[in-house]
């Protein structure tokens, strides 16, 4: 009851970006318009689309599978699934998707996954699916730059901006997880800073942080004695980050319409991504939206645009966060009431 209450203004205020975003995009748009041009659709590819949706998380759930295994873990697919529904819930309904990672690492320190261990897999985890994501949008760029740079400014200059970021940001993680020094030197920045601002704690942390940083360097030494580790995490977090972005492409297929192919669908949903990540919304949620709305006039025509916006954001972005809030009350709730039994068992055998 507590987890539930601890998290209800998260919840309320995805509520309120949601409707509000839906407001902002629809207010000048009939509902039954959407409807209308829904029936039309050819419900085949509507489910591949959930089928890519589904090979999405099926993807997370391999990475985590696979990956743990090299550090001598070894879980289950419904822990798999745990995780990954975890992150995309909590991400969606924390300001700046900041809460979807440490909650993550939470139910893993749950399952004895220690915290230096699920730290690295986590930072792969970002530092790699950022790389896959680049790797789509180049290629895109390389077959696509005419119809890239062919919109309006706002869209080329977010999308630039956007690249550049993202490049910088896999530097940074890259010098994380590899550079010793780069982690000691901001730690103790941090803690100085703490200490400044006279935080009652400070000691503690910089305890548990000497005592979980030796592991830490020990859990990034096997990436670096191990590359295999590192393509096979590409190769997978790659077939994820192509299984989400080929949703568009099917609800395109859906509704009749064969103009552009994969890559072109592709490249431009890479740029949007891009684009979004840029903006310091929750989850680049509004940008996303805007700048979807603006592509999709362009690829489906200004009668069928915002209908095609309203079923892919459906099913890439509310199903799954409504799935996946779902799963984790279960995966949460009954974990806990495991660790409670086994608590009272305990208890009955003293």
């Amino acid at each position: 009851m507590q987890t539930v209450k601890k998290y209800s203004w998260s919840v309320c205020l995805f509520l309120i970006l949601l409707f509000g975003t839906y407001y902002f995009v629809l207010k000048d748009y009939s509902i039954q318009t959407f409807f209308d041009s829904v029936s039309h659709c050819h419900f085949f590819f509507l489910f591949l689309a959930f089928l890519a949706l589904f090979g999405y998380c099926f993807f997370a759930a391999v990475y985590f599978k696979r990956i743990l295994k090299y550090f001598g873990k070894k879980i289950n697919w419904y822990q798999a699934f745990g995780y990954h529904f975890t992150e995309v819930y909590f991400s969606a309904i924390t300001p700046s998707s900041i809460g979807g990672q440490p909650v993550q690492m939470v139910e893993m320190n749950k399952d004895h996954i220690p915290y230096r261990i699920s730290t690295v897999l986590i930072l792969l985890n970002t530092l790699i699916y950022k790389i896959a994501l680049l790797t789509v949008a180049v290629i895109g760029f390389v077959f696509c730059s005419h119809l890239l740079f062919s919109q309006n400014a706002l869209f080329v200059w977010l999308f630039l901006l956007g690249f550049i970021t993202t490049v910088f940001l896999i530097l940074f993680f890259l010098a994380l997880v590899y550079s010793k020094k780069l982690v000691r030197k901001t730690a103790d920045l941090l803690f100085r800073l703490g200490r400044k601002l006279k935080l009652k704690k400070i000691d503690d942390w910089q305890a548990k942080f000497e005592e979980a940083f030796q592991g830490y360097q020990e859990c990034a030494k096997l990436t670096k004695q191990n590359p295999r580790i590192l393509l096979e995490a590409y190769l997978i977090l790659l077939c994820q980050r192509v299984c989400l972005l080929s949703i568009c492409y099917f609800i395109y297929l859906s509704f009749g319409l064969r103009e552009f192919n994969i890559i072109q669908i592709l490249a431009f949903q890479s740029c949007i991504t891009l684009a979004s990540d840029f903006m310091p919304f929750p989850g680049g949620l509004v940008v996303s939206e805007g700048l979807l709305l603006q592509i999709n006039q362009f690829i489906y025509g200004s009668s069928l645009a915002t209908s095609a916006m309203i079923l892919f954001r459906s099913v890439s972005f509310y199903f799954i966060v409504i799935f996946s809030g779902i799963f984790y009350l279960f995966f949460h709730f009954m974990k806990r009431k495991k660790a409670n039994d086994f608590e009272i068992e305990g208890k009955e055998e003293v």
